[in-house]
């Protein structure tokens, strides 16, 4: 794939991450690989991804699918959101996303988003890249003009694990957490509990 002004890598941490399994928001939509890149506000990258986003912008009026250009952070959902900002229900973000911006990026079933190592090998093992750990992301802004809605969006290319990190969401419930030992009791016959 020819890389254009629109693509970037950038490094960050992620969350809500989907990308050995397509994920769909709601029954209405299809299902995704998808995540979200968590940036410092103040990180020296936001620079160069505007540019990135200004690119597309002018990609898209150049193809004719903008007649003008938008301004991306004035749409409904800009491409570099503020992690400060309320959710659409007017809810607190996760406090991970405190001081950051933030950028969704999803890929279709049709193109899987590559994952890697520091090595350049792939990874296999899913829990080796998940919601809290730090990674090298590609992705490519492009403009899209549907239902009277304009505005820019990230496609997924790939992900680099560069670093471990606290998992958000917390630890997975284990039957420790829940229940304690009965004892010496015999195997439970379904039977005799009305099943």
């Amino acid at each position: 794939m020819a890389l254009t002004n629109r693509d970037i890598t950038i490094k960050g941490r992620l969350s809500y991450a989907h990308l050995f399994t397509p994920h769909a928001i709601n029954q209405e939509t299809d299902p995704k690989y998808s995540v979200t890149i968590l940036i410092p506000k103040n990180d020296p990258q936001i620079q160069a991804i505007n540019t990135a986003i200004n690119n597309a912008v002018q990609d898209t009026v150049e193809r004719g699918k903008f007649k003008q250009a938008i301004d991306p952070a004035a749409t409904k959902y800009p491409p570099l959101r503020d992690g400060d900002s309320l959710t659409d229900s007017g809810e607190p973000r996760g406090e991970e996303f405190a001081g950051h911006y933030f950028i969704a990026a999803k890929a279709s079933t049709k193109r899987k988003p590559f994952i890697v190592d520091g090595n350049m090998n792939p990874i296999i093992d899913e829990s080796e890249v998940y919601s809290g750990c730090y990674a090298n992301v590609a992705i490519q802004f492009y403009g899209y003009a549907t239902s009277g809605n304009k505005g820019i969006s990230a496609s997924l290319i790939g992900v680099q694990k560069v670093a471990d990190g606290e998992p958000l969401g917390g630890p997975a419930t284990e039957a420790e957490d829940v229940f304690t030992a009965i004892g010496n009791t015999p195997p439970t016959n379904t039977n005799n509990l009305g099943f």
